[in-house]
């Protein structure tokens, strides 16, 4: 009996314990760790390849600029990292490869629209970006890229590739049709009272047009100096005639009532195979315009066919 009782007082001081005892609470979870940021690497594909010229071309889905620099493009399993010179594509914008280089800032691989070949696109994290098959095991077989065509993406960025028979390396995909004259460096507005002409640069991106040569009216040739030929992508740059500082503009006027014909070379050598635009308002030509004091002769959207007056000259700025 005395070791019964003994053990009731136990059993009570136990039973308090346990009332005593904080609840147990289930301690917190670690922080879900943040998932790594999405690359805008992956909104780079490759849009168009050109065979016969050894031409690869990328295209930015995306609506901002990305540096592709150390970027890796592959071609069975041959690499060639993107240098700094060549890493910047705009949004929206494209980056054209030429193979068969030396390497230093185009790829040393080639293209072959008959034997086919795999592309593949890595970022400097070695990622890959994008891939093209276009070898035996691709489901069809390989697609025969003849000379004179290219194959690419059916609308830019697109998931459907078809054969274009007029290659559009550097403008948009159209379904084959040929891209209209915006994406194209030419001249765009001349403003005949301030002497001033405008060039527009309709490509994806920044050119430099110094060494470039003007005429009016087949002579007084002005060559573009050194540093200031720079037009950046869908950009515009003037220059004022009637100069007489070389380094500023074309010494020759443009008259308003008697016409002339503007052209641009891409060099010094003015002959037509170096003939980049020409705009001919010669008093003589159908299409004559007078262009009054205060208004401007001008491409009616930039890039466009027709030439228009403005009653207010829009120099540095679209036309409309």
């Amino acid at each position: 009996m005395k070791k019964l009782l003994f053990a009731i007082p136990v059993l009570a001081l136990a039973l308090a314990g346990c009332v005593k005892d904080e609840p147990f609470v289930n301690p917190e979870p670690d922080p879900t760790p943040t998932p790594p940021t999405p690359s805008v690497d992956a909104k780079i594909v490759f849009n168009e390849f050109d065979c016969q010229n050894k031409k690869i071309e990328l295209y930015n889905t995306g609506d901002s600029e990305v540096d592709m620099t150390g970027w890796i493009l592959s071609k069975d399993g041959t690499e060639w990292e993107i240098p700094a010179s060549r890493g910047k594509i705009a949004a929206k914008g494209f980056a054209v490869f030429t193979g068969k280089s030396d390497g230093t800032t185009d790829p040393t691989f080639g293209l072959s629209g008959t034997k086919g070949f795999l592309m593949v696109l890595k970022d400097k994290g070695g990622k890959e970006i994008d891939t093209v098959v276009n070898t035996s095991d691709r489901d069809g077989g390989i697609v025969a890229i003849e000379d004179g065509k290219s194959w690419g993406r059916k609308t830019d960025g697109a998931s459907e590739w078809v054969i274009f028979d007029t290659p559009s390396i550097g403008a948009s995909n159209d379904s084959g049709v040929a891209p209209e004259p915006e994406g194209r460096v030419c001249i765009n507005e001349v403003n005949c009272g301030t002497k001033e002409f405008e060039i527009y640069n309709g490509t994806s991106k920044a050119v430099d047009i110094a060494g470039y040569t003007f005429t009016k009216d087949g002579k007084d040739a002005w060559t573009v100096p050194a540093g200031k030929g720079n037009i950046p992508a869908k950009g515009y740059l003037v220059f004022v005639a009637k100069n007489s500082d070389p380094n500023e503009g074309p010494a020759f006027g443009l008259s308003g009532t008697k016409g002339f014909i503007l052209c641009m070379y891409k060099s010094d050598d003015t002959s037509d195979a170096n003939l980049v635009d020409k705009i001919d308002n010669s008093a003589t030509a159908e299409t004559f315009k007078t262009v009054e004091d205060g208004k401007s002769l001008g491409r009616k959207t930039d890039g466009a066919d027709e030439w228009v007056i403005f009653d207010t000259p829009t120099l540095g700025s679209a036309n409309k």
